[in-house]
Protein backbone atom coordinates (compact mmCIF):
# COMPACT_ATOMS: atom_id res chain seq x y z
CA UNK A 1 0.00 0.00 0.00
CA UNK A 2 1.76 3.47 -1.04
CA UNK A 3 0.71 6.78 -0.07
CA UNK A 4 0.43 10.06 -2.13
CA UNK A 5 1.14 11.92 1.17
CA UNK A 6 4.93 13.11 1.49
CA UNK A 7 6.78 12.07 4.83
CA UNK A 8 6.34 14.28 7.66
CA UNK A 9 8.64 14.99 10.74
CA UNK A 10 7.08 16.60 13.85
CA UNK A 11 9.17 17.77 16.74
CA UNK A 12 7.43 17.74 20.06
CA UNK A 13 9.12 20.23 22.47
CA UNK A 14 7.53 20.23 26.16
CA UNK A 15 8.27 23.15 27.55
CA UNK A 16 11.69 24.09 29.47
CA UNK A 17 11.16 25.33 33.28
CA UNK A 18 8.47 27.32 34.32
CA UNK A 19 7.76 29.73 37.46
CA UNK A 20 6.38 26.71 40.07
CA UNK A 21 2.57 26.48 39.60
CA UNK A 22 0.59 28.66 42.34
CA UNK A 23 2.73 31.40 41.79
CA UNK A 24 1.24 33.99 43.66
CA UNK A 25 -0.88 35.70 41.04
CA UNK A 26 0.16 33.96 38.02
CA UNK A 27 -2.46 31.88 36.55
CA UNK A 28 -1.14 28.72 35.72
CA UNK A 29 -1.85 29.77 31.86
CA UNK A 30 0.11 32.50 32.30
CA UNK A 31 3.10 30.83 33.94
CA UNK A 32 6.00 32.15 32.12
CA UNK A 33 9.73 30.62 32.01
CA UNK A 34 12.26 31.29 34.75
CA UNK A 35 15.35 32.28 33.89
CA UNK A 36 17.08 28.91 33.68
CA UNK A 37 14.01 28.05 31.42
CA UNK A 38 14.31 30.56 29.11
CA UNK A 39 18.48 29.55 28.74
CA UNK A 40 17.25 25.89 28.43
CA UNK A 41 14.72 27.18 25.64
CA UNK A 42 18.23 28.88 24.12
CA UNK A 43 20.03 26.22 24.13
CA UNK A 44 17.39 24.02 22.28
CA UNK A 45 16.81 26.59 19.65
CA UNK A 46 20.78 26.56 19.54
CA UNK A 47 21.05 22.35 19.12
CA UNK A 48 18.19 22.21 16.39
CA UNK A 49 20.00 24.94 14.03
CA UNK A 50 20.74 22.01 11.87
CA UNK A 51 17.64 20.94 11.26
CA UNK A 52 15.70 22.70 8.88
CA UNK A 53 11.69 23.53 9.58
CA UNK A 54 8.61 23.84 7.94
CA UNK A 55 6.28 25.49 10.84
CA UNK A 56 6.46 26.10 14.62
CA UNK A 57 3.20 25.52 16.33
CA UNK A 58 2.35 25.80 20.17
CA UNK A 59 -0.55 25.60 22.83
CA UNK A 60 -1.81 28.89 23.64
CA UNK A 61 0.14 28.59 27.44
CA UNK A 62 2.46 31.23 28.02
CA UNK A 63 5.35 28.29 29.40
CA UNK A 64 4.65 27.04 25.80
CA UNK A 65 4.84 29.80 23.60
CA UNK A 66 7.77 31.12 25.19
CA UNK A 67 9.55 28.22 25.12
CA UNK A 68 9.10 28.06 21.36
CA UNK A 69 9.58 31.55 20.43
CA UNK A 70 12.80 31.58 20.91
CA UNK A 71 13.57 29.30 17.98
CA UNK A 72 11.15 31.30 15.81
CA UNK A 73 12.74 34.15 16.42
CA UNK A 74 16.07 32.88 15.48
CA UNK A 75 14.66 31.28 12.37
CA UNK A 76 12.55 34.18 11.45
CA UNK A 77 9.30 32.28 11.98
CA UNK A 78 6.22 32.90 13.45
CA UNK A 79 4.60 30.94 16.50
CA UNK A 80 0.97 29.60 15.17
CA UNK A 81 -0.99 28.67 17.88
CA UNK A 82 -3.17 25.39 18.44
CA UNK A 83 -5.58 25.87 21.40
CA UNK A 84 -5.34 21.06 21.19
CA UNK A 85 -2.21 22.05 22.38
CA UNK A 86 -3.24 22.99 25.55
CA UNK A 87 -2.27 20.58 28.69
CA UNK A 88 -4.44 18.35 29.68
CA UNK A 89 -6.80 19.47 32.66
CA UNK A 90 -6.79 17.44 35.41
CA UNK A 91 -9.81 19.22 37.43
CA UNK A 92 -10.33 22.93 38.21
CA UNK A 93 -8.41 23.30 41.70
CA UNK A 94 -4.95 22.33 42.86
CA UNK A 95 -5.25 19.14 45.26
CA UNK A 96 -2.34 17.55 47.90
CA UNK A 97 -2.98 14.47 46.67
CA UNK A 98 -1.85 15.43 42.75
CA UNK A 99 0.63 12.90 42.62
CA UNK A 100 -1.74 9.81 43.77
CA UNK A 101 -4.27 11.46 40.70
CA UNK A 102 -2.20 11.57 38.30
CA UNK A 103 -1.02 7.91 38.55
CA UNK A 104 -4.65 7.10 38.96
CA UNK A 105 -5.59 8.56 35.74
CA UNK A 106 -2.89 7.27 33.74
CA UNK A 107 -3.77 3.67 35.56
CA UNK A 108 -7.17 4.25 34.21
CA UNK A 109 -7.27 6.73 31.31
CA UNK A 110 -11.26 6.87 31.73
CA UNK A 111 -10.67 8.40 35.03
CA UNK A 112 -11.12 12.44 35.57
CA UNK A 113 -12.05 14.31 38.44
CA UNK A 114 -15.24 16.37 38.07
CA UNK A 115 -14.23 19.51 36.15
CA UNK A 116 -10.97 17.75 34.76
CA UNK A 117 -10.45 15.51 31.48
CA UNK A 118 -9.84 12.07 31.11
CA UNK A 119 -6.81 10.42 29.56
CA UNK A 120 -8.62 9.32 26.64
CA UNK A 121 -10.18 12.37 26.05
CA UNK A 122 -6.71 14.45 25.93
CA UNK A 123 -5.36 11.58 24.15
CA UNK A 124 -8.20 11.90 21.35
CA UNK A 125 -7.60 15.47 20.86
CA UNK A 126 -4.04 15.67 20.78
CA UNK A 127 -3.40 12.47 17.92
CA UNK A 128 -6.49 14.28 16.70
CA UNK A 129 -4.20 17.59 15.71
CA UNK A 130 -1.54 15.30 14.47
CA UNK A 131 -3.97 14.12 11.69
CA UNK A 132 -5.62 17.46 11.03
CA UNK A 133 -1.36 18.95 10.59
CA UNK A 134 -0.25 15.60 8.78
CA UNK A 135 -3.91 16.57 6.42
CA UNK A 136 -2.32 20.72 6.82
CA UNK A 137 0.82 19.81 5.34
CA UNK A 138 0.59 16.98 2.23
CA UNK A 139 3.45 17.44 1.35
CA UNK A 140 5.40 16.82 4.26
CA UNK A 141 8.19 18.93 5.97
CA UNK A 142 9.25 19.21 9.78
CA UNK A 143 7.13 21.07 12.53
CA UNK A 144 7.98 21.82 15.75
CA UNK A 145 5.21 21.67 17.54
CA UNK A 146 5.20 23.31 21.36
CA UNK A 147 3.17 21.50 24.22
CA UNK A 148 3.35 19.94 27.69
CA UNK A 149 4.64 17.17 29.52
CA UNK A 150 1.02 15.35 29.96
CA UNK A 151 -0.31 15.51 26.69
CA UNK A 152 3.60 14.69 25.31
CA UNK A 153 3.18 11.69 27.11
CA UNK A 154 -0.29 10.58 25.66
CA UNK A 155 0.46 11.25 22.51
CA UNK A 156 3.70 8.59 23.27
CA UNK A 157 1.15 6.68 24.76
CA UNK A 158 -1.02 6.27 21.79
CA UNK A 159 2.16 5.07 19.95
CA UNK A 160 3.76 2.97 22.24
CA UNK A 161 1.59 1.99 24.87
CA UNK A 162 4.84 1.41 27.21
CA UNK A 163 4.73 4.59 27.92
CA UNK A 164 3.23 5.64 31.77
CA UNK A 165 3.17 7.41 34.67
CA UNK A 166 7.18 7.10 35.52
CA UNK A 167 8.16 7.49 32.15
CA UNK A 168 5.91 10.80 32.72
CA UNK A 169 7.12 11.75 35.62
CA UNK A 170 10.85 11.30 34.80
CA UNK A 171 10.12 13.68 31.29
CA UNK A 172 12.51 16.80 31.75
CA UNK A 173 11.87 20.61 30.91
CA UNK A 174 12.62 20.91 28.03
CA UNK A 175 12.34 17.98 26.32
CA UNK A 176 12.22 16.84 22.39
CA UNK A 177 10.77 13.84 20.74
CA UNK A 178 10.75 13.03 17.10
CA UNK A 179 7.71 11.69 15.13
CA UNK A 180 7.12 11.01 11.68
CA UNK A 181 4.40 10.03 9.16
CA UNK A 182 5.27 7.70 6.29
CA UNK A 183 2.34 9.06 4.39
CA UNK A 184 0.38 6.04 6.52
CA UNK A 185 1.04 6.01 10.08
CA UNK A 186 2.84 7.57 12.99
CA UNK A 187 5.79 6.42 14.46
CA UNK A 188 8.16 7.22 17.04
CA UNK A 189 11.81 8.08 15.94
CA UNK A 190 13.55 8.86 19.15
CA UNK A 191 13.70 11.40 22.34
CA UNK A 192 14.43 11.40 25.73
CA UNK A 193 14.29 7.90 27.14
CA UNK A 194 13.63 6.34 23.39
CA UNK A 195 16.55 4.98 21.55
CA UNK A 196 16.62 6.75 17.96
CA UNK A 197 15.76 4.80 15.36
CA UNK A 198 16.91 5.27 11.41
Amino acid sequence: MTSSLAALDVLLVRHAEPVPFGTPEVPDDDRPLTDAGREAARELAVELDGWELTAIYSSPYARSVETVAILAERRGMRVQLLDDLRERRHDVGQHDDWRETLERAWTDLDYALPGGESGRQAQRRAVGILDLLRVRHPDGGRLVLGSHGNLISLILHALEPAVGFDFHMAMPTPALYRLTHDGLRWRIMGGHGFAPVD
